[in-house]
């Protein structure tokens, strides 16, 4: 039996597993930052395998680093696990499939990592749906030593790993003068008419950059009608397609609210309220591989990515370390979407099973690959070096 064989015999021994993990995620679902059940899960599962797990990583209570070196020299490969769900309609993301996948793919190269050499690294990556604790790991420095990343995402079709958006959240916050409706003085300074014209001049700057998504809500519109509001604010996304258009863009933002704002006589405060999320840059060589050992193994072709998925920290460890993101089908509905409760049905479907564990192998063995292919390596490197930085 080759190696690549050995990997698959060891997953599917496993499997159940994999669907423990599912399951209990999907039957528990928890908002970011508050994975306890799916951080301690997956850290005792993975003790269990033989991996030396470090809980609170990076200060992050529902984070872990659960890795296993061979006694051999070698590069050191990682996967990431995601297992926050959305309020409301739980694993709609799919994150418990995502958790499982990493798990197994884990176990699976383990399982002749000894021969080979080289180091396994699963992160426990909590809150990818609003604080991106991503973006805390690379801050703090849990990639610098990281040679290459493979995350996959469960969806309603099988694609290549592509781009998505960066994205930066800005809140505005407006302060006025209050007065009695009935009755405004000449010192009165509405607030929300400060920010209504601001919300109406940002509709007017999208014409003049159609390459951006920009969208946003008003959080705070003042307390009752007879009171002219002295406070009011509203947040915004907005995405663009690279850190270099997202700065501008975000540049521009501020700076029509700042000028609105000054017009009314309102002071503006901006602020970032999440973290600023990057574009994923896909390490081509990497994904080859994928595809490669992927096709050869499931009956869903891996599409070729088209435009910009929406938007994920991943995108910031692709800046620090060479980093593929694939689609995986888990539905021969291909116009299921995600965030909604039908995805998080689908999750739990025999079809979503049978993938989760092949996307496992195709992980563990484009690991292998990894680890054994210096011609391999030295592709990811340039590929890294020229589309990256």
């Amino acid at each position: 039996m080759d190696i690549k064989s050995e990997i698959l015999t060891e997953i599917k021994n496993i499997a159940s597993e994999l669907l423990e993990i599912r399951e209990t995620l999907y039957n528990n679902p928890e908002l970011g930052l508050e994975e306890y059940i799916a951080c301690n899960l997956l850290s005792s599962k993975l003790c269990s395998h033989g991996f030396t797990v470090t809980q609170n990583f990076c200060n992050l209570e529902t984070s872990f680093c659960a890795e296993y070196s061979s006694e051999i020299p070698g590069p050191t490969i990682a996967f990431l696990c995601e297992y926050d769900a959305l309020p409301g309609i739980g694993h709609a993301c799919g994150h418990n499939l995502i958790a499982a996948m990493s798990f197994g793919a884990a176990c699976g190269l383990k399982k002749v990592i000894d021969r080979i050499g080289g180091k396994i690294i699963v992160y426990g990556t909590p809150d990818e749906e609003s604080t991106s604790g991503k973006i805390t790991l690379v801050r703090e420095g849990a990639f610098d030593h990281v040679d290459a990343v493979i995350m996959c995402h469960p969806y309603s079709s099988s694609v290549k790993s592509g781009a998505t958006l960066g994205l930066g959240a800005l809140q505005f916050e407006f302060f006025g003068s209050s007065a009695h409706a009935a009755q405004p003085k000449e010192y009165c300074k509405n607030a929300l008419d400060a920010m209504v014209m601001s919300y109406l001049n940002i509709n007017n700057l999208k014409q003049y950059i159609p390459d951006a998504n920009i969208y946003g809500i008003i959080d705070n519109g003042g307390s009752r009608p007879n009171i002219i509001p002295d406070y009011t604010s509203m947040r915004f996304y907005i995405r663009a397609a690279n850190k270099h258009k997202l700065n501008e863009y975000m540049e521009r933002v501020s700076h029509c609210v700042v000028q609105t704002a000054k017009a009314s006589d309102v002071e503006v405060k901006v602020t970032e309220f999440e973290n600023r999320v990057d574009n994923l840059v896909t390490n081509d060589a990497l994904s080859e591989a994928f595809t490669k050992n992927y096709q050869s193994l499931s009956s869903f072709i891996l599409e070729e990515p088209t435009g910009y998925s929406a938007t994920s920290d991943i995108g910031n460890v692709s800046h620090v370390v060479p980093t593929i993101h694939p689609w995986i089908a888990i539905t021969e509905n291909t116009s299921l979407i995600l965030h909604n409760k039908e995805f998080a049905l689908a999750t739990m479907t025999d079809t979503a099973a049978e993938q989760m564990v092949l996307a496992s192998v195709a992980m563990a063995q484009t690991g292998y690959d990894f680890l054994t292919s210096n011609e391999l390596r030295h592709q990811i490197e340039l590929d890294f070096y020229k589309n990256a930085k």
